[in-house]
């Protein structure tokens, strides 16, 4: 498990954290990070692009001279792509850029430009960024002293006031760990995050587990159905928070999950659950 260290806003080491391997050091992917950086990029278009052809352009229905006999070139429209003031070949139209990646695919991109910061030593862990007020001047001191200049800034959403400093600075960016982006990653030399940042980038694929002996289920927020289907499959779940989990738990037996990402279950899938052990004897 990689460790980093963690600064305060003076840029002096103050403890060291370890990182969760599956994000901070997963495989680097160029391809998914290629697509998931053509992805935002292509869906920021707006497509309103337009040209007229020579069907669209104003006149030219009639010859402008007879086909022979001039001594100039045959000519069948003053609106020929070839004239000045004619249509355009090819002519660009208005249309939809954006495209659609796997959730895994994006999942993938996301761990493999923040393991490849951490493999160049690009990221910097930061103990607090809170700030009584947003100051601009305090901001750029802070990453004048972690030795970030051209950086991305990721807080927590406690942290307004960092991300307010931020904005003035042409060379930074501020973002919350809830919108982070590959391209930004990417765009930004150094990634700057706050240690309460990291703990929730780092569990938001990590599941808590609670288990029982009685008999076992899995709750889980993957594949979500609709609130409406949700309903009428088991009303008794719906909109349940995490401190009930525990009661859940031994009411119905076996085995919890919660995304700590989320606050809260909806569109949870009550299914059977399968052990490690259940899992390794059905393989075999």
């Amino acid at each position: 498990m990689a460790s980093v260290s963690v600064y305060n806003k003076e840029g002096k080491e103050v403890e060291k954290i370890d990182l969760n391997d599956s994000v901070f050091a997963a495989p680097v992917n160029e391809h998914l990070v290629h697509m998931a950086v053509v992805l935002q990029l292509a869906n920021k278009r707006q497509g309103t692009q337009k040209a007229k052809t020579r069907s669209e352009v104003r006149g030219g229905g009639r010859k402008p001279w007879r086909q022979k006999g001039t001594g100039h070139a045959r000519q069948g429209s003053i609106r020929a792509p070839q004239w000045t003031g004619g249509g355009v070949v090819f002519a660009p139209v208005p249309r939809d850029y954006s495209f659609k990646m796997n959730k895994k695919e994006k999942a993938a991109a996301m761990k493999s430009v923040l393991s490849s910061k951490v493999n160049e030593e690009k990221l910097i862990v930061v103990d607090s960024l809170d700030m009584e007020a947003p100051k601009t001047k305090e901001m750029k001191q802070i990453l004048s002293n972690l030795k970030a200049e051209k950086a991305l800034v990721v807080v927590d959403g406690d942290a307004s006031n960092a991300i307010l400093s931020v904005r003035n600075i042409p060379t930074a960016r501020g973002v919350y760990n809830n919108s982070i982006s590959v391209y930004d990653v990417l765009k930004y030399d150094t990634v700057v995050i706050t240690k309460s940042a990291v703990k929730e980038q780092k569990n938001a694929n990590v599941y808590i587990r609670i288990e029982t002996t009685e008999d076992e289920f899995l709750i889980y927020t993957k594949n979500p159905v609709s609130k409406e289907r949700h309903k009428k499959k088991n009303p008794w779940f719906h909109g349940l928070g995490l401190q009930n989990v525990t009661s859940v738990v031994e009411q119905y037996g076996g085995c919890a999950e919660y995304n700590k990402k989320q606050e809260e279950f909806e569109n949870m899938i009550l299914i059977p659950y399968v052990s490690e052990g259940e899992e390794e004897n059905e393989a075999k």
